[in-house]
């Protein structure tokens, strides 16, 4: 098994670290910054705007990864202003045509993902296979970080494998939530490619200390055999 990509939470810094936060994540050569976006409506939370969005790009052109936690997603890829290579996941159940909407985000040329949260059925990932490049397996409830992960995340993340494994190109499989090291390691088994990371893992000491996390977490996630 390759080593896992690594997505750390922009929601997971405070305002004023960010442009520390980017310059780690740039030494660290991150596969992409995770930046979620919740309306109060699919979830109780409200979170990153699309003007936070424009900043973050400002300090950047590493690839953004736009989660959006939100009702009705079609009506917020305008607000926007996405880059190639950028990734943009939603929750298929709350969009009215999700496979249209995987089909305009790909001929923007972004990477492509629905965000399946638990108890959603993983029939939305095996219908729309051919324009998929990610799925974000949520291992929490969506909404607000902190949270344990849910007792049947590991058989659902295996579903999902099985899923795309039949699929005529890669699909990644990132997990969303709880994503420490002694979780990690059965996320990887259960079929995971990718893991957002945040407050428990990298970004638990402030910008100085991320590259130092980044680097044990890789050590400990490997230790055992997780990764070869």
């Amino acid at each position: 098994m390759e080593s896992p990509l690594i997505l750390p939470s922009i929601m997971c810094a405070k305002p004023w670290e960010i442009r520390d936060y980017v310059r780690e994540f740039e030494l660290a050569g991150v596969d992409a910054i995770h930046f979620d976006v919740m309306d109060g409506h699919y979830v109780p939370n409200v979170m990153c705007s699309s003007e936070e969005f424009l900043a973050l790009r400002s300090l950047s052109s590493m690839p953004i990864d736009v989660h959006l936690m939100a009702t009705e997603p079609e009506h917020f890829i305008d607000y926007f202003k996405f880059s190639p290579g950028d990734w943009a996941s939603f929750h298929p159940e709350v969009c009215h045509q999700p496979y249209r909407l995987l089909m305009r985000l790909r001929e923007m040329g972004l990477r492509t993902g629905y965000a399946i949260s638990p108890a959603v059925s993983c029939d939305y990932v095996e219908d729309s296979l051919a324009v998929l490049d990610f799925v974000v397996v949520m291992a929490i409830n969506p909404g607000f970080k902190g949270q344990c992960m849910t007792p049947d995340h590991l058989s659902k993340l295996a579903r999902i494998r099985d899923i795309v494994a039949s699929a005529d190109h890669h699909i990644d499989i990132v997990v969303d939530g709880n994503t420490v090291v002694e979780n990690a390691k059965h996320m990887l088994s259960a079929g995971a490619t990718g893991l957002i990371v945040g407050t428990s893992t990298l970004m638990k000491d402030g910008p100085e200390g991320f590259l130092k996390n980044y680097e044990h977490y890789l050590e400990d996630l490997s230790w055992d055999g997780a990764l070869t």
